[in-house]
């Protein structure tokens, strides 16, 4: 995952954060190692570590150290990679304990087999940890939503608890 701070004409690309701090290019995780950390002057205070930039300005996820857009793995790559399961285009609320990492949230999307959207879905839920949801990440998309300011785009999970089909 990478904070392209600079990328020309893209929403979120800025020279400098609300603080002031000049803003750069670079890598947030790694080949899977966290690599940089946002830290603000209000943390910098109390924490004692270095002030860094308070938030990512536009962050581009890939894999192996390309760019956006060079990995070939479009929606429909990931939905046959998939198989079967649930393509979730949006969050209808939910919540989250930040001590736990647990969450619930209301999902709506698409149900496909074999890689193929068959129907809508909604008034979902998906549950579980944080933590467990990343760990089990199969693959990262190269087709990030350009109309936002975070360019995420889309994420293939395995073993994700979904309830209300």
């Amino acid at each position: 995952i990478y904070d392209d701070a600079h990328l020309p004409g893209a929403f979120g690309s800025r020279y400098f954060d609300s603080e002031g701090l000049a803003t750069h290019p670079s890598p947030i995780i790694d080949r899977g190692v966290i690599s940089t950390y946002f830290i603000n002057t209000y943390y910098s205070k109390k924490t004692g570590l270095s002030v860094t930039i308070e938030s990512p300005s536009l962050p581009v996820c890939a894999l192996s150290g390309e760019r956006e857009g060079q990995n070939g793995k479009n929606l429909e790559h990931l939905l046959k990679g998939a198989g079967n399961g649930i393509f979730v285009t949006g969050f209808n609320g939910g919540n989250t304990n930040s001590s736990t990492g647990d969450f619930s949230f209301g999902i709506e999307g698409f149900y496909f087999e074999n890689g193929i959207i068959l129907y809508p879905v909604s008034e979902m839920n998906v549950t579980g940890n944080i933590i467990s949801l990343w760990n089990s990440i199969l693959d990262i998309g190269n087709d990030p939503r350009k109309a936002s300011r975070w360019l995420i785009p889309t994420l293939s999970f395995d073993s994700v608890d979904f309830n209300g089909f």
